[in-house]
């Protein structure tokens, strides 16, 4: 089994433990009756991302679980804040779910002087589902074999080498939700080039 799958079995179960168990504890009118109709799980970016297919294998579990529909609704743009202010105002009866990453809840508050919700106040976390890792490659052609020797080589050699990042929105098809450029794997190369005071130029691949 792969990584990518091992994370998206865990989220999995997680997920439906945690339903099983607020199934269980429903106290009050709504006992045994949630959920009673289709829940939508909104997801911030374009169907075919990683977030929309871990989405969609999780819904199909957990609509088993709770046997009942997960309607799957992709809302992209604003790296996961449309999608985040669309649930903030949902009604707060757990049928309006949001699929949230770092982007709408870490890196859109801390990049915009304003959005549209709190990312602490105005929701309630469920799951942890999984995490992802970012990959540093470089030519052949580049000799360094470490991060410390590629930051040596580039305050070496000012200018000759340039980072770029595989989401950027420059190159993104115009058929696809473009992810924005405030999006981690973009904001990464930047970062590392101003704590590094590194002399190279950052932008999309091409």
């Amino acid at each position: 089994m792969t990584r990518l799958l091992r994370v998206i079995v865990a989220g999995g179960a997680a997920l439906l433990a945690m339903a099983a168990s607020a199934h269980a504890q429903m106290q009050g009118p709504l006992q045994g009756q949630y959920p009673n109709k289709p829940i939508t799980l909104i997801v911030p970016f374009g169907p075919g991302s990683t977030t929309d297919t871990i989405s969609r294998i999780i819904a199909q579990h957990l609509g088993q679980a709770l046997n009942q529909s997960i309607v799957i609704e992709n809302k992209p743009g604003a790296n996961g804040a449309i999608a985040a202010a669309y649930v903030a105002r949902a009604a707060p009866d757990g049928y309006t779910l949001l699929m949230s990453t770092n982007s709408p809840h870490s890196a859109a508050p801390s990049l915009n002087k304003s959005i549209a919700y709190d990312p602490v106040k105005d929701f309630e976390p469920v799951s942890r589902i999984g995490s992802f890792t970012l990959m540093l490659v470089l030519h052949p052609d580049v000799p360094a074999t470490s991060i410390p020797e590629l930051i040596a080589y580039a305050k070496a050699h000012p200018g000759k080498l340039s980072l770029r990042a595989a989401t950027h929105p420059a190159w993104w098809p115009a058929k696809r939700s473009r992810p924005g450029p405030a999006s981690t794997s973009c904001m990464c190369p930047i970062e590392a080039r101003r704590r590094r005071s590194m002399t190279c130029s950052a932008g999309g691949y091409r």
